[in-house]
């Protein structure tokens, strides 16, 4: 009942606010432990971008929010004050093509477990949150807001996550009718105690799902990731229960992300680090 309640509570504010950042190639687990605090970076650089006439109505001279991004640095903050909820602060940093490096928004993201993974099986999470320009940025972008599901299936040291998020702009400067469409999933399997994983990832977005147009217009790509986990150990008492020690953890990932259309970078190189402790 309780559980319930505060969905209700975290979904109604979501709603009322803007979008979360699935940001750029990121792809969210489902599984929250209480009292830990997660510090993350993530970078993107991105060759080979489509030009302006590959995509449907976008000029970059007139239209730079709308323009295909050179990189993308994100600093994010996570904290899970109870077993079932987490929240986190996010600085978005970007560099579009024909603009300078700056800062693009700030982003507050929430979510809610709702079932714990414990090994092989299924994993269920809703996520949600706001993003609100900043600086020069309002000028050229909307607030916007988005939730959706985070979906976990385990078996055999394989992993499947699923990050779908449905989101809507909120303002007058944008032309969507519908709701937005924002993917990520990864495939991947575990090894050496999960320490090492080596993952396929997919990342795309529908900006309007009211107006998708044809495939080739719309950003999609996939590639490898390895992540790789520091300080990351079990202590056994016994042989009833596992204690997890919970030790202090730091996770780092390279991957490559190959464009699938006319509209996304021909191969963008993500990087990732995170640091958490209790």
């Amino acid at each position: 009942m309780l559980r319930a309640t505060f969905l209700i509570v975290v979904v109604l504010v979501v709603a009322g606010s803007m979008r979360p950042a699935l940001a750029e190639f990121e792809i969210q687990e489902s599984t929250i432990d209480h009292g830990e605090t997660q510090l993350q970076y993530r970078g993107a650089w991105h060759r080979g971008l489509p030009a302006s006439g590959a995509i449907d109505g976008i000029d970059l001279s007139t239209d730079p929010g709308d323009a295909p991004l050179k990189q993308s640095q994100d600093f994010e903050i996570q904290y899970s004050p109870t077993t079932f909820w987490l929240v986190a602060l996010t600085h978005v940093f970007d560099e579009p093509a024909g603009e300078h490096f700056r800062l693009n928004s700030i982003e507050f993201e929430s979510q809610f477990e709702l079932i714990t993974r414990e090994g092989d099986g299924l994993g269920l999470a809703v996520q949600g949150g706001t993003e609100q320009p900043v600086l020069e940025v309002r000028e050229e972008a909307d607030p916007e807001v988005a939730v959706g599901p985070i979906v976990e299936l385990s078996k055999w040291n394989y992993t499947l996550v699923l990050n779908p998020l449905f989101f809507k702009e909120i303002g007058d400067k944008n032309e969507q009718e519908g709701f937005g469409f924002d993917y990520g999933w990864q495939w991947r399997k575990e090894l050496f105690g999960e320490r090492l994983w080596l993952a396929v990832e997919m990342f795309g977005e529908i900006e309007d799902m009211a107006n998708a147009g044809p495939f080739d217009l719309q950003q999609h790509s996939i590639g490898p990731a390895f992540y790789y986990t520091f300080g990351k150990e079990d202590d056994f008492d016994g042989e009833l229960y596992e204690v997890d020690r919970k030790s202090k953890e730091l996770t780092v990932s390279a991957g490559l992300q190959f464009g699938l259309t006319k509209a996304t970078s021909d191969v963008a190189l993500k990087i990732f680090i995170g640091y958490e402790f209790d």
